[in-house]
């Protein structure tokens, strides 16, 4: 049995092994506080079992995500707070990982499926091509962005649903500019991304200083044109609490009127096939952490005259009576996509 972090996404490192319990935990890399993401994969033979511990709280409620191909995921469940086992029922790799990865393979084939061109925003530091795609011809633009933080991947699948109800139904008079992965060398590597030092790439929208990261500075550029609308796709805190749900971040007393009447709306369509959303979850302004001066792509894009912006957190895992899955967390996105279009109205 061999486990590697050899794969997009991959984080992890292995503490010791004793009798079959691989003791585990993630890597921080240039993170400044603790986070909690880890990726890892095990190729096994038919019949092999291990144990797999972490030292601190790295698992949610319902143990791991696990997948066979890296595109589709569920929950494996857990045999203690920090503990789960896997059996081989035959030979082959198994991926293991905090959460239900997105990573940018399963993008390109939505794409194609889509018939989006994709075209590069910009290179990454690391010489990596930043995907971007556009559709529509209005004036006015509708920004989407996700995963200013590398590991925040239910936002991910959130903003396919989107971006699959708007090619499906349009909305007249406006552009749709999309970048689903805003901090792609994090996705690719396997970061967390959070709290990157000096800073990460949420908090790279300082007006009086130049951009660091070359996707944000693009994301800038953009902001120039006439941004009518500008939605940030994360994910929260690990669990507990707020965190267990689907909330909208209000930044700014500015809007918070539209974001209210936003709200309405989209609670409205949910379905029952989507992941929950209430608008009694929603965090206004200057509330808890949510500080309305802070610089973030949200403050940004309103201080450009968006008539709307504001970021969706769509929980790791949920809780019981409405767990988190790729397609509850997709249909959630075409929900979102009804009501900007009845919003926009």
């Amino acid at each position: 049995m061999e486990i590697t972090k050899a794969f997009p996404g991959g984080n992890i490192r292995i503490i010791k092994e004793e009798k079959g319990i691989y003791i585990l935990d993630n890597e921080l890399r240039d993170s400044t506080e603790d986070w909690f993401y880890w990726a890892f994969a095990v190729d096994g033979k038919k019949g092999e079992k291990a144990k797999f511990s972490f030292p601190d709280v790295r698992l949610g409620p319902f143990g791991p995500a696990v997948s066979y191909d890296l595109f589709e995921w569920g929950w494996l469940g857990k045999d203690g707070k920090n503990t789960f086992s896997y059996e081989f029922k035959e030979d082959g790799r198994v991926y293991f990982a905090h959460s239900m990865l997105y990573l940018p393979e399963r993008f390109y084939a939505f794409s194609e499926k889509q018939n989006l061109e994709i075209k590069e925003l910009c290179k990454t530091k690391k010489g990596r091509s930043v995907p971007v795609v556009t559709f529509g011809d209005g004036e006015e633009i509708i920004l989407l962005t996700a995963r200013h933080h590398a590991c925040e991947s239910t936002g991910s699948y959130v903003l396919e649903g989107v971006l699959e109800r708007l090619i499906s139904k349009n909305i007249p008079d406006f552009k749709v500019i999309c970048i689903p992965f805003v901090d792609f060398d994090g996705v690719t590597d396997g970061d967390q991304g959070k709290g990157r030092a000096p800073h990460d790439h949420n908090r790279d929208y300082e007006t009086d200083k130049a951009a660091i990261y070359p996707e944000t500075e693009a994301i800038r550029k953009i902001a120039d044109g006439k941004i009518a609308y500008a939605f940030d796709f994360h994910s929260p805190w690990h669990m507990g609490g707020r965190n267990d749900k689907c909330f909208i971040v209000e930044k700014s007393h500015l809007i918070k009127d539209n974001a209210e009447a936003f709200s309405c709306l989209l609670e409205r369509e949910i379905s029952d096939d989507s992941f929950c959303y209430k608008a009694e979850n929603n965090l206004s302004p200057d509330t808890e952490w949510n500080k309305s001066d802070t610089p973030c792509f949200t403050t940004y894009m309103i201080n450009r005259g968006a008539k709307m912006a504001f970021s969706l957190e769509t929980a790791y895992f949920g809780e019981e009576g409405n767990v988190f899955s790729g397609k509850d967390g997709v249909a959630l996105g075409r929900c979102f996509a009804e009501a900007l279009m009845k919003f926009a109205k």
